[in-house]
């Protein structure tokens, strides 16, 4: 279950551009801050990393195709 929580946060971090904060709530987490935990478990690092991350990388392929 918290597999697939997961998956649904890591789809909303990079298809939208809600807070955190908002996300933790959308995928059933009352409190940001163990939703970080969980995540950073996961992805081995926090949400917000992730999401620039993955972003910049994205970006920096379409500048070069």
């Amino acid at each position: 279950f918290t597999k697939l929580r997961m998956e649904q946060a890591e789809e909303l971090l990079l298809k939208t551009d809600m807070k955190i904060s908002d996300i933790a709530l959308a995928v059933g987490y009352q409190h940001e801050n163990s939703f970080i935990r969980v995540f950073r478990k996961y992805k081995n690092t926090t949400p917000g990393k992730y999401r620039e991350r993955v972003r910049y990388s994205r970006e920096t392929l379409m500048e070069s195709s």
